[in-house]
């Protein structure tokens, strides 16, 4: 007896969960984007995050692979960066005053 006022009081409850998911206005949340184009190749990846250091490593949405991109500023000019992005398997062979202080990349 007890195991079926149990079974009924789950089954009201899993209706009562079902009932408000089903109900629910929750908005879908909207991924953003963002496009960089590259110096030197001219190119545009697809990034998730934007890239705010001097050196950052993304996952980039076009290619489906890890990024270096390098972002150059530019004090008082427009535009005000620009970005140099290069393949994150390049990026390991190098040495490490290359991985931290930059290097020439090849188009």
């Amino acid at each position: 007896m007890k195991y079926k006022v149990l079974t009924i009081l789950i089954l009201i409850f899993g209706a009562h969960c079902f009932n408000l998911y089903r109900q629910s206005d929750l908005p879908v949340p909207e991924i953003k984007t963002y496009e960089i184009k590259d110096e030197i190749t001219g190119n545009i990846h697809i990034f998730r995050k934007e890239p705010k250091l001097k050196k950052s490593i993304l996952y980039c949405l076009k290619d489906k692979e890890n990024k270096v991109i390098w972002v150059d500023w530019h004090v008082n000019q427009i535009p005000e960066y620009t970005y140099r992005i290069d393949s994150y398997k390049n990026y390991i062979e190098r040495n490490w005053v290359e991985q931290h202080y930059g290097y020439r990349i090849a188009p």
